[in-house]
């Protein structure tokens, strides 16, 4: 799990220089990130998860192309929460389309095929029109919601943190539900770094939209 994973992410001994991308906001390993999460805290007792802390220091940072989408940049924290932000045409300021924050919510590891299946494979889970858990229903963004299953999208995120890098392959479908004036999103993905011989593992994590205003860095 990419969330899960920053600390450590290359095992011990010295690792060589990393330099980080260009990125939006002028963030960037190292810089704290301030956000205005109010409108979230009014609907705490609705929410699937805690809200963070106002307060994000980056220590890893991950970008990835989608096709005909633009580029997506992520920042993450030590305490697994990211900082989504898509770019369309750079990453000036007028170039950020939207702004989302992540929290992390479960992940599942599969052992078998059939685990696997149930997941990650035609009529799965992932891509399927519905998703309930802990007794909330989410519904999926893409597609139509008559048609009971679609194929996840597929990228691939280069991760960059102080210890180095990696390639983590991801398949993701996105869910939705609204929570009083809030929309509360759900990312299912598979995720898999390139240099495993594993299927990597299913993880979830939800989100909430912010405005360009609400982030500033410190």
């Amino acid at each position: 799990m990419v969330f899960k994973s920053l600390r450590g992410l290359f095992g011990g001994g010295s690792a060589p220089e990393v330099q980080d991308v260009p990125a939006p906001l002028g963030l960037r390993i190292g810089r704290a990130v301030s956000m205005d999460v109010m409108r979230l805290r009014l609907e705490t007792s609705r929410l699937a998860v805690a809200i963070p802390s106002e307060t994000l220091v980056i220590s890893g940072h991950g970008t990835a192309t989608l096709d005909g989408a633009g580029e997506i940049h992520r920042f993450y924290d030590d305490s697994h929460t990211m900082l989504q932000i898509l770019c369309v045409g750079g990453i000036a300021d007028d170039c950020i389309r939207e702004v989302t924050l992540y929290v992390p919510w479960d992940e599942v590891v599969p052992t078998t095929a059939n685990e696997w299946a149930r997941w990650d494979g035609q009529g799965g889970h992932i891509g399927s029109a519905l998703f309930e858990a802990d007794g909330f229903r989410f519904e999926r963004v893409w597609g139509e919601p008559s048609t009971p299953w679609i194929s996840p999208a597929e990228f691939v995120e280069e991760v960059v943190t102080e210890e180095g890098r990696k390639s983590i392959h991801q398949k993701v479908v996105p869910y939705r539900r609204e929570v009083g004036g809030l929309v509360e999103t759900l990312m299912l993905a598979v995720e898999r770094d390139l240099a495993s011989q594993d299927r990597g593992s299913v993880t979830f994590m939800i989100g909430y939209g912010l405005a360009k205003a609400d982030v500033v860095p410190v």
